[in-house]
């Protein structure tokens, strides 16, 4: 008798026949139905399912595996059917990397040469260039995060000729020959006096929610810029707009929000030489994105078909 995966992320139709067919050879068949709510409801009776699941439902008892087309995780990793080890929990890191590093490009660039200022100007009908621009060559450039996101940027950015391109993460290490060094998350303090760019693409843990906070702002040189598309938790919200309106930063631009869309009461909203775009850094827009989760859950499925352990598994206790 066949097990039963239910697939709910929309595929090319290229990808979704290479998954059945796979799927078949391990003994496995496959549902695929795009609509979340009907998706889930069919979980009951299935082994596996390659989607998004509401994290606040129950996880079915015969589930043994959830495998999210995400790379944040942090609304499901203190689930006790997670957390017993009772379903597995894998995620989609590492798809994400070159789509949400070019727009991290595409940020960069818009700040130092003072996009928010000329799309102001425009509509309010006014024809000026004059304005000192920036350039990423000779900048000090810090990354706060050098997982998948972080490496992908820094091999970008660096043909533009940065100064320097520091990583900051939990190991202190990486491989990524970009680096021009990398450091332990505790020595932050003292590499944001020596920061003329900020990304951050950190995952959600308890130590990481409002880790630049108004102290650490006040650290980054006045003509500092802020970029965050790792959790909108990792930036307190109100210091950041003090910070811009007052001049403590030059500007910022972010992807994820504290609380998404953007509230109308937010601090945020009237914060000068600020871009908000609405968490679409990573959406699975690219076809590359889709591609390599493909890949991704495939791997792991032949992997859980011969009882070995997922190379993709979240590890709990970390929390990514």
């Amino acid at each position: 008798m066949s097990r039963l995966i239910v697939v709910s992320e929309p595929l090319p139709e290229e990808k979704l026949i290479r998954l059945k067919e796979y799927a078949a050879e391990l003994g496995f068949d496959v549902i695929y139905e795009t609509d979340r709510n009907k998706a889930e409801s069919l979980t009951g009776r299935a082994e596996i399912f390659f989607g998004i699941m509401n994290p606040k439902n129950d996880v079915p008892e015969n589930l043994k595996w959830l495998c999210l087309p995400l790379a944040g995780v942090n609304d499901y990793t203190s689930k006790h059917e997670f957390t017993s080890g009772r379903c597995m929990l894998s995620c989609s890191s590492g798809a994400y990397g070159v789509t949400i590093a070019e727009h991290l490009v595409m940020l960069t660039l818009m700040l130092l040469r003072r996009m928010p200022e000329y799309a102001e100007d425009r509509k309010n009908g006014v024809w000026r260039n004059d304005r000192p621009l920036r350039s990423v060559y000779d900048s000090r450039i810090t990354l706060l995060g050098t997982g998948d996101i972080g490496r992908n940027y820094a091999l970008r950015v660096s043909a533009f000729g940065p100064k320097s391109i520091t990583g900051l993460s939990k190991s202190g290490k990486s491989d990524c020959p970009a680096f021009t060094s990398v450091h332990q998350i505790s020595d932050l303090d003292g590499i944001l006096p020596e920061t003329d760019i900020l990304v951050m693409s950190l995952p959600e843990t308890p130590e990481t929610i409002h880790i630049l906070n108004r102290e650490r702002l006040a650290l980054l040189p006045e003509n500092a810029v802020v970029i965050n598309v790792g959790r909108g938790s990792a930036i307190d919200e109100p210091a950041l707009a003090e910070a811009l309106k007052s001049g403590v930063i030059a500007g910022a631009a972010l992807d994820v929000l504290e609380k998404e869309p953007l509230p109308e009461d937010s601090p945020l909203k009237d914060a000068p030489n600020l871009i908000i775009t609405p968490h679409m850094a990573g959406q699975r827009t690219l076809k590359r994105t889709v591609d390599v989760m493909v890949e991704k859950f495939m791997n792991d499925l032949g992997h859980y078909a011969r009882g070995e352990t997922l190379e993709n598994r979240v590890n709990i206790k970390r929390g990514y």
